[in-house]
Protein backbone atom coordinates (compact mmCIF):
# COMPACT_ATOMS: atom_id res chain seq x y z
CA UNK A 1 0.00 0.00 0.00
CA UNK A 2 1.14 3.53 -0.73
CA UNK A 3 -0.17 6.51 1.20
CA UNK A 4 1.04 10.00 0.40
CA UNK A 5 -0.22 13.56 0.31
CA UNK A 6 -0.88 15.11 -3.10
CA UNK A 7 1.39 18.05 -2.24
CA UNK A 8 4.30 15.61 -1.83
CA UNK A 9 3.99 14.48 -5.47
CA UNK A 10 6.13 16.50 -7.89
CA UNK A 11 4.37 18.87 -10.25
CA UNK A 12 5.19 18.70 -13.96
CA UNK A 13 4.26 21.11 -16.72
CA UNK A 14 2.02 19.56 -19.38
CA UNK A 15 4.07 19.87 -22.55
CA UNK A 16 1.71 18.42 -25.14
CA UNK A 17 1.31 20.43 -28.36
CA UNK A 18 -0.98 23.39 -27.72
CA UNK A 19 -1.19 23.00 -23.91
CA UNK A 20 -1.44 26.30 -22.02
CA UNK A 21 -0.92 26.90 -18.31
CA UNK A 22 -1.51 23.27 -17.27
CA UNK A 23 0.31 21.18 -14.66
CA UNK A 24 0.00 17.54 -13.67
CA UNK A 25 0.80 15.57 -10.52
CA UNK A 26 0.91 11.84 -11.18
CA UNK A 27 -0.68 10.79 -7.88
CA UNK A 28 -0.76 7.05 -8.66
CA UNK A 29 1.33 5.79 -11.55
CA UNK A 30 2.92 2.62 -12.91
CA UNK A 31 6.17 3.10 -10.92
CA UNK A 32 3.96 2.81 -7.81
CA UNK A 33 2.86 -0.64 -9.00
CA UNK A 34 -0.45 0.48 -10.52
CA UNK A 35 -1.28 -1.94 -13.29
CA UNK A 36 -4.97 -1.19 -13.89
CA UNK A 37 -5.68 2.51 -13.21
CA UNK A 38 -3.69 5.74 -12.96
CA UNK A 39 -4.78 8.87 -11.11
CA UNK A 40 -3.53 12.34 -11.94
CA UNK A 41 -4.24 15.80 -10.54
CA UNK A 42 -4.42 18.48 -13.23
CA UNK A 43 -4.42 22.20 -12.56
CA UNK A 44 -5.37 24.71 -15.23
CA UNK A 45 -4.38 28.32 -14.70
CA UNK A 46 -6.29 31.30 -16.04
CA UNK A 47 -6.82 30.91 -19.81
CA UNK A 48 -5.35 27.40 -19.53
CA UNK A 49 -6.05 24.55 -21.92
CA UNK A 50 -5.37 20.98 -22.79
CA UNK A 51 -5.56 21.08 -26.58
CA UNK A 52 -8.21 19.16 -28.47
CA UNK A 53 -7.05 15.57 -28.88
CA UNK A 54 -8.24 11.98 -28.83
CA UNK A 55 -6.77 8.63 -27.86
CA UNK A 56 -7.54 4.95 -27.84
CA UNK A 57 -8.61 4.71 -24.19
CA UNK A 58 -11.40 6.09 -22.06
CA UNK A 59 -10.92 8.22 -18.99
CA UNK A 60 -12.88 9.85 -16.24
CA UNK A 61 -12.65 13.34 -14.75
CA UNK A 62 -13.85 14.73 -11.42
CA UNK A 63 -13.72 18.53 -11.05
CA UNK A 64 -12.42 19.33 -7.57
CA UNK A 65 -12.62 23.11 -7.70
CA UNK A 66 -12.98 26.03 -10.05
CA UNK A 67 -14.71 26.26 -13.41
CA UNK A 68 -13.77 25.26 -16.92
CA UNK A 69 -15.30 23.83 -20.05
CA UNK A 70 -14.78 20.71 -22.11
CA UNK A 71 -14.46 21.31 -25.86
CA UNK A 72 -15.96 18.72 -28.20
CA UNK A 73 -14.57 19.78 -31.61
CA UNK A 74 -16.23 16.98 -33.59
CA UNK A 75 -19.62 18.21 -32.32
CA UNK A 76 -18.73 21.91 -32.39
CA UNK A 77 -19.78 22.50 -28.79
CA UNK A 78 -18.54 23.29 -25.31
CA UNK A 79 -19.89 22.01 -22.01
CA UNK A 80 -19.40 24.13 -18.90
CA UNK A 81 -18.06 22.34 -15.82
CA UNK A 82 -17.87 23.30 -12.15
CA UNK A 83 -16.70 21.73 -8.89
CA UNK A 84 -18.42 18.41 -8.31
CA UNK A 85 -19.05 17.64 -11.99
CA UNK A 86 -18.04 14.22 -13.31
CA UNK A 87 -17.13 13.52 -16.94
CA UNK A 88 -16.74 10.23 -18.82
CA UNK A 89 -14.80 10.50 -22.10
CA UNK A 90 -15.09 7.40 -24.30
CA UNK A 91 -12.14 6.16 -26.35
CA UNK A 92 -11.72 7.97 -29.66
CA UNK A 93 -13.81 11.03 -28.70
CA UNK A 94 -12.15 14.36 -29.53
CA UNK A 95 -11.95 16.55 -26.44
CA UNK A 96 -10.03 19.33 -24.75
CA UNK A 97 -10.35 21.26 -21.51
CA UNK A 98 -10.04 25.01 -21.06
CA UNK A 99 -10.44 27.79 -18.54
CA UNK A 100 -11.33 31.34 -19.46
CA UNK A 101 -10.57 34.81 -18.20
CA UNK A 102 -10.57 34.79 -14.39
CA UNK A 103 -11.07 31.01 -14.22
CA UNK A 104 -8.82 28.30 -12.78
CA UNK A 105 -9.59 24.64 -12.15
CA UNK A 106 -8.28 21.53 -10.37
CA UNK A 107 -9.43 18.09 -11.44
CA UNK A 108 -8.71 14.43 -10.90
CA UNK A 109 -8.28 12.27 -13.98
CA UNK A 110 -8.42 8.47 -13.92
CA UNK A 111 -7.16 6.51 -16.93
CA UNK A 112 -6.23 2.89 -17.57
CA UNK A 113 -2.63 1.87 -16.93
CA UNK A 114 -2.75 -0.84 -19.59
CA UNK A 115 -3.55 1.08 -22.71
CA UNK A 116 -3.78 -0.02 -26.29
CA UNK A 117 -0.67 1.01 -28.20
CA UNK A 118 -0.19 4.62 -27.13
CA UNK A 119 -1.68 6.87 -29.72
CA UNK A 120 -2.73 10.30 -28.58
CA UNK A 121 -3.51 12.53 -31.53
CA UNK A 122 -3.24 16.23 -30.73
CA UNK A 123 -5.18 18.53 -32.99
CA UNK A 124 -2.83 21.48 -32.40
CA UNK A 125 0.46 22.41 -33.99
CA UNK A 126 1.23 25.13 -31.44
CA UNK A 127 3.92 24.60 -28.79
CA UNK A 128 2.89 24.26 -25.15
CA UNK A 129 2.81 27.45 -23.06
CA UNK A 130 3.51 27.84 -19.37
CA UNK A 131 4.60 30.87 -17.38
CA UNK A 132 5.85 30.21 -13.83
CA UNK A 133 4.66 32.38 -10.99
CA UNK A 134 6.53 35.66 -11.42
CA UNK A 135 7.14 36.00 -7.67
CA UNK A 136 9.34 32.95 -7.23
CA UNK A 137 9.52 31.18 -10.60
CA UNK A 138 8.14 27.98 -9.05
CA UNK A 139 5.61 25.63 -10.53
CA UNK A 140 2.78 25.23 -8.05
Amino acid sequence: MIVRHAHDVPTDIVREPGAKQVTIRRLIDTPDGADRFLMSLFELGENGATPPHYHDWEHEIYVLEGALHVDLPAEGKQIELKAGDVVFIPRGEQHGLATGEGQTARLLLVAPAERPPVRSVFLSEEPYQFEADAADGAVK
